[in-house]
């Protein structure tokens, strides 16, 4: 048997090496399959983001997250939530990203992160659960936000929750014995005050269920519910407060872009045509003759630039004013300008209208006719002058189409239609401007 010994230890490296290989090979595959499933899910999320099918691409998104965590798929998930109008958890989300782009030196998506921010932050709904001090057993109360314990560390503090319905319940020593349900709007601040639990009785002595009186009179009081394992998205805390419980009120409320932060301006150039219509409009004191008229009627190439300067009342409206300048070829120009209103539909089209106020001039050759007596009787005569006419002082309305073309982290280049008419004392003019505008936000 002893000349067996060598030949089992020379297939022992070989086996052993086998094995190494086979294991290494099935976790290769293991993790190609997940990372491939990973991919593919992070595809058909944003397939479905592109459809503005919101409410099956967040789930995608975040089981791609989940598998294989990237800057890119953490971006698209927060945006995916702010369009389910999931603005807490969005908000959260850019933080997050915000502080891995700066991490990695991503400047762009760092500043993508940052614009969202400053969108985002005005509308975030505020919850503030304060917790009573004083009765007995005080310190083993369990506070719980949409069944996840709540961390006493963010107890009277402003946590960022999602828009709708949010229950906050109080256990004591594993049963609750106070809830309830707080409905939060966009940018509602709301303070939630959870009273102490009643002094506690003692305890009595265990009894046969058969021997205790009035046993079945008595109602059973309902057990807390045990906080699930995974952090509830609501009532997530900001990434900052991750390693130091949460923000103060005095660092929350500093994060809140003041005014200048919520400006919005529009500056763009356009071609188009005006036409203009008026009768007849008497240019005497242009002619210095004594009948002189000059009649409007004609349409002619129009340039020029618009711009719109405003506020963001809300995420979905902005408010200000609309401003139009244009020269045409009939050597005149065309002023408007007046309150204005925009608001995007979708993701793509904005739309909006103003009330303008301003006036159209045009140059001309007018006729003039004069009359006169002298010995020969009566004289009759005629020229042809230069004349240069208004339509005075008018108002109008005005129309905003834009879709969107590209964005950028400072805003987004629009191809726009601005069509406008104005009425006037004398007469009429409408024009209809096709161009483009950058939109800062």
């Amino acid at each position: 048997m002893k000349p067996l010994r060598p030949f089992r230890r020379t297939l022992r490296a070989p086996l052993a090496g086998a094995l190494l290989g086979a294991s290494a090979l099935l976790w290769g595959r293991q993790a190609a399959a997940e990372e491939s499933a990973a991919e593919q899910l992070f595809r058909e999320g944003r397939a479905l983001l592109v459809e503005q099918r919101f409410a099956e691409a967040c789930p995608k998104l975040e089981e791609s997250q989940r598998l294989e965590p990237s800057l890119g798929t953490k971006l698209n998930l927060a945006f995916c939530h702010e369009r389910l109008g999931q603005v807490a958890t969005a908000w959260v989300g850019f933080q997050e990203a915000l502080i891995t782009a700066r991490t990695a030196g991503d400047a762009a998506r760092e500043a993508f992160a940052k614009a969202r921010l400053d969108a985002l932050s005005p509308r975030v709904p505020w919850l503030r659960v304060r917790a009573s001090a004083g009765g007995a057993g005080a310190d083993q109360v369990t506070i719980l936000l949409d069944g996840a314990a709540l961390d006493p560390v963010a107890w009277d503090k402003e946590l960022p929750v999602d828009p709708g319905e949010h229950v906050v319940a109080a256990a004591h020593q594993g049963e609750v014995f106070w809830e309830t349900t707080v409905a939060l709007k966009e940018s509602e601040r709301v303070d939630v005050a959870v009273p102490a639990p009643a002094q506690a009785e003692a305890a009595p002595a265990p009894v046969p269920a058969e021997a205790a009186p009035g046993a079945a009179s008595r109602p059973a009081r309902r057990p807390a519910a045990r906080p699930p394992a995974a952090r509830l998205p609501r009532a997530r805390l900001l990434p900052e407060a991750q390693r130091d419980g949460v923000r103060d009120e005095t660092s929350v409320r500093a994060a809140s872009p003041g005014i200048a932060d919520r400006l919005v301006f529009e500056a763009g150039g356009f071609i188009g045509y005006l036409w203009m219509e008026a009768d007849e409009i008497d240019v005497c004191s242009i002619s210095g003759y004594g009948d002189c008229y000059y009649a409007l009627s004609e349409g002619s190439f129009l340039a020029g630039a618009t711009g719109f300067i405003g506020y963001t009342a809300t995420e979905r409206l902005d408010l200000g004013v609309r401003a139009h300048l244009g020269l045409h070829s009939s050597e005149g120009l065309l002023i408007a300008l007046g309150p204005s209103v925009s608001y995007p539909l979708g993701d793509r089209f904005r739309v909006g209208s103003s009330l303008l106020f301003g006036t159209a001039t045009q140059s001309g050759t007018a006729y003039t006719e004069s009359y006169s007596w002298d010995e020969n009787g009566y004289q009759y005569g005629g020229d042809m002058v230069e004349a240069s006419v208004s339509l005075g002082f008018a108002l109008g309305l005005g129309a905003e189409l834009g879709m969107k073309l590209t964005d950028s982290p400072s805003g987004s280049l629009f191809l726009q239609a601005t069509p406008l008419f104005l009425v006037g004392a004398d007469g009429l003019a409408a024009s209809l401007p096709l161009g483009v505008a950058y939109r800062w936000n």
